[in-house]
């Protein structure tokens, strides 16, 4: 095991966190997306439960389930990855999130909502699980230490970007503005892969 550990020792080729987004902006932008969600879905799914008269109790459980498919679900997550790659399970959690905004409003006020929002926390989080593994898998040394503080760093700017965004278009549209928002940012997270994979 401390074999595989990475080394750090690069004397000459330190990699700053400014250095190191050009070497790696989709995972970082999938790093915002994640973390954007995630705050979003937290403040705002409960205003969302209201445009349908649901009971602030049955949000906070729905919520509550959600925080339990993120939690359940990230090491079958990682299991995956290994069998296929961390980039092709990130693509397909990007892309079920994708799907769980459609669902959103068509489910919301049946039974089916409960699987849904379970497996929409697995894998809207997943993408950020599926980042970080593959960050490991690219870098290593000072490029992998910048690389988890550029990750920080884009934590926190997702966090404090997407939820007002969101608000402020659910102000404008309604209720519909929240799966229309966050789905419209993880579609054009899935299209950026898409490019990135045919440019490479």
């Amino acid at each position: 095991m401390l074999g595989r550990l990475p080394k750090v020792d690069e004397a000459g080729q330190q990699v700053s966190v400014m250095g190191f987004m050009p070497k790696a902006w989709l995972l970082l932008a999938a790093v915002v997306v994640a973390a954007g969600f995630e705050q979003a879905v937290l403040a705002l799914l409960p205003v969302y439960g209201t445009h349908y008269s649901i009971a602030e109790a049955s949000m906070s459980a729905l919520l509550s389930t959600m925080i339990a498919g993120n939690i359940a679900m990230q090491v079958p997550l990682g299991l995956l990855a290994e069998r296929l790659t961390a980039r092709l399970v990130r693509f397909l959690c990007v892309s079920l999130t994708v799907l769980g905004c459609v669902l959103l409003p068509l489910l919301i006020e049946t039974p089916l909502i409960w699987p849904c929002v379970f497996i929409w926390g697995a894998v809207s989080y997943g993408i950020y699980t599926m980042s970080i593994i593959e960050l490991g898998e690219r870098f290593t040394g000072s490029a992998l230490v910048a690389g988890n503080a550029a990750f920080s760093l884009m934590w926190g700017v997702g966090g404090i970007l997407v939820p007002p965004l969101t608000g402020g278009v659910m102000d404008i549209t309604g209720a519909s503005g929240l799966p229309a928002t966050l789905g419209a940012i993880c579609a054009a997270l899935a299209v950026a892969t898409v490019l990135r994979r045919r440019v490479m």
